[in-house]
């Protein structure tokens, strides 16, 4: 598949693409939506296994850039992007938490509440990341009294970690802890979030009960 200038988002609704579409929504870079439905496995046609032989949404191209799996694509746009804005400087005490808050969204968080949704819980000496009520206790612990993940201040990290907490509050997989509740609504007042909602779950698709 042929590269082109500018940045590409491929996109299927009701999936993952929802943070990169988010995160290139709150940057206010110009980008084309290229639509893998994967409800009609386009994912597994050989052009866009091309660009990401894995056959998952999101995927996203910049130039000849590539990047797939949502941490590795906020990163790389927020840095190209949004370096000392929406992502902390290398120098700056707050990129450490940034980068830790990235990698945890899906290193962390989405696996353990998969396994608790399968009602596997395991001790956190078995899975390297402590228990449901340990990751709990964290998200909560960090987000107390605090606007953001690195305090009053926004970041790609409220993105892509917030986008995992704000779907899976929706879906019951986390519990409604005031402060987790508090934090998904500041995130979803967001004008960026909503376009990149819309796009995601378009209401011709998921009409309000």
């Amino acid at each position: 598949m042929a590269a082109k200038r500018g940045v590409t988002l491929y996109h299927s609704p009701a999936s993952r693409a929802f943070t990169a579409y988010w995160l290139l929504e709150e940057l206010g870079v110009p980008f084309r939506v290229q639509t893998v439905d994967i409800a009609n496995g386009d994912q597994k046609k050989p052009e866009y296994l091309e660009l990401n032989p894995s056959g998952k949404v999101p995927t996203v191209t910049d130039g000849e850039v590539v990047v797939s799996e949502n941490p590795a694509i906020c990163l790389y746009l927020a840095d190209r992007y949004g370096y000392g804005s929406l992502a902390p400087r290398i120098e700056e005490a707050d990129r450490g938490p940034y980068l830790k808050w990235m990698v945890y969204s899906t290193a962390v968080l989405e696996p353990l509440l998969m396994l608790h949704d399968k009602h596997i819980d395991l001790p956190g000496r078995e899975t390297g990341f402590g228990g449901y009520e340990d990751v709990i206790g964290v998200l909560t612990g960090a987000l107390k009294d605090r606007q953001y993940l690195l305090g009053d201040r926004f970041s790609a990290a409220d993105v892509m970690l917030g986008s995992v907490i704000s779907t899976s509050l929706y879906r019951k997989e986390l519990p409604e802890h005031p402060v987790l509740v508090d934090y998904n609504a500041r995130l979803t007042h967001r004008e960026a979030y909503h376009r990149a909602a819309d796009a995601t779950w378009p209401a011709h698709l998921f009409p309000a009960p």
